[in-house]
């Protein structure tokens, strides 16, 4: 018997993989080509590949929420509801039939759907071997309030590849796999999900970035007037289901870490899910930063004066009527071109009084008055600061912590109760220390030099930071509010590289 080489073997073996996720296509094409001509409606008024890939959607986006099963009474209603608006104003109304058929193909009367694959044969072999491939889309259960439907694994892939769905759409798919896995056991299968969940968020960011990019280089190379407000608007929108999802996983994971074989598969996955839930609060950093991209370059590249060459397009105006053109015409177009983009050549002609004029002109000097200088008094009173010499000074010293590493501001005030013997006013010191923070998270970077400290120092030290809300509240006795991270801009923008670095690295 021949063997496979290891090249062979491994070609084999990926073409395995893509020979299953062809084959869990079957069942939408047996919709299609069996059971809806044998169907007692006018199948060809409906969409039924489409309606068999909707109940799945349906099934995978919906099961998690209801405890990981969906009713067949609701998928009926929604196929319905599809099937109608595929086609209204038919008489028949048989769009409940419809829902039905596309249903029960799918489910295949609980019997796994079967394919065989047929392995190459040698070169001293008389026959081939046949293995067979049994899957389910659909599966039929008893819940508490009856019969249920759940999607598979299969269904799930199906979900993901074959259907070529969004980044954000697959990302929130992976985390429904993720809690299916951890509530069947699989501990190590739902940590290896949640770091592909992880990465394709990060494609997702990296995608936008590189949109933007595109935008500053030809704002015409991205479509701002319908795919990509629209593309913005879902993604804002998924944002705050994808957080939430990730606090619904941390808080599974921490109650499963109870076991003592999952406690570091456990510990492992929240770490994963907290790496995931940072990419996505960065995505809506970029998110609000894209409309003044857009801005700042439709200001630059379409509303600034254009010259002559902009207006001449060289391929319609230049170079089409030059090569149909005979050689005379082509002189004469060579003329013109030069003739109006050009000005013409003229020697200066001056008249005799014209140039004794010139010559023998007065020179001129510009007189110019004296400034005004306001005087002392006319000012008013300089405004003063209440913040008091020590209590600034202290202040100061513990904002520049953060502009060396990023810190958070329950630490900050935790250094500042350490240091109350430094001052006079402990709780000024607090004070200052808290409405810095919210300064630096409010105001962005972006108010106006009235509003900061007089001192200069600490205005500097207040200045330089940067604040970021991650969800975590403070707790502390006297103080309500989030637990803000502070560090410069710098910091961030290079923890953005890393997270690009990564992106790139796999």
């Amino acid at each position: 018997m021949s063997r496979l080489t290891g090249s062979e073997a491994r070609h084999s073996v990926d073409l395995h993989g893509r020979w299953q996720a062809l084959q869990l296509l079957q069942p939408v094409f047996e919709l299609v080509n069996r059971a809806g001509p044998r169907a007692d409606f006018d199948h060809r008024s409906y969409d039924l590949a489409q309606l068999a890939l909707r109940l799945i959607d349906y099934v995978v986006l919906n099961q998690a929420s209801l405890e990981g099963s969906v009713s067949p009474e609701s998928v009926v209603d929604h196929l319905a509801q599809v099937s109608r608006r595929m086609n209204p104003e038919d008489p028949a109304r048989p769009w409940t039939k419809i829902a039905k058929l596309v249903l029960t193909t799918l489910l295949n009367d609980g019997r796994p759907h079967e394919a065989t694959w047929r392995e190459l044969a040698g070169d001293d072999e008389t026959c081939s071997e046949a293995r067979p491939y049994r899957y389910r889309l659909l599966r039929l259960g008893e819940g508490e309030e009856g019969t249920t439907i759940t999607a598979t694994d299969p269904a799930i892939v199906l979900y993901l590849q074959a259907l070529n769905s969004d980044l954000a759409n697959r990302a929130l798919a992976l985390k429904l796999l993720v809690e299916i896995q951890m509530k069947a056991g699989e501990f190590d299968k739902a940590l290896a999900t949640a770091r592909q969940a992880t990465r394709t968020a990060q494609g997702l960011s990296a995608s936008l970035r590189e949109k933007l990019d595109d935008t500053r280089r030809d704002i015409r190379s991205v479509d701002w007037h319908g795919e990509m407000p629209s593309w913005l608007h879902d993604v804002m929108g998924q944002i705050e289901h994808q957080i939430e999802k990730d606090k619904q996983l941390r808080d599974l994971a921490e109650r499963s870490s109870e076991d003592p074989t999952a406690t570091d598969a456990c510990r492992n996955i929240v770490w994963e899910v907290r790496r995931g839930e940072d990419v996505w609060l960065r995505l809506e950093r970029h998110v609000a930063r894209a409309i003044p991209v857009f801005l700042a370059a439709q200001e630059v590249q379409r509303f600034q004066p254009r010259g002559l060459a902009a207006a001449i397009d060289l391929g319609d105006d230049l170079l089409r009527p030059a090569l149909l053109a005979d050689d005379r015409l082509l002189m004469d177009v060579a003329d013109t071109i030069v003739a109006g983009g050009f000005p013409p050549r003229t020697q200066p002609q001056w008249g005799v009084d014209e140039l004794v004029r010139q010559l023998l002109r007065e020179p001129l000097t510009r007189e110019q008055q004296d400034p005004d200088i306001d005087e002392p008094g006319d000012l008013g009173e300089a405004l003063g600061d209440s913040i008091a010499d020590d209590v600034a000074s202290c202040a100061t010293d513990i904002l520049a912590m953060a502009a060396r590493e990023p810190m958070r501001l329950s630490d900050l005030l935790a250094v500042a109760r350490q240091r109350a013997g430094d001052v006079d006013e402990p709780l000024r010191l607090l004070d200052i220390i808290w409405a810095a923070a919210l300064y630096v998270f409010v105001a962005g970077g972006e108010a106006a030099a009235d509003d900061r400290p007089r001192r200069a120092d600490l205005a500097a030290a207040v200045s330089a930071l940067v604040a970021i809300d991650y969800g975590h509240m403070l707790d502390d006795a006297r103080y309500l509010g989030p637990d803000l991270l502070l560090a410069t801009p710098a910091t961030f923008d290079q923890r953005d590289a890393d997270t690009d670095n990564s992106i790139g690295a796999a």
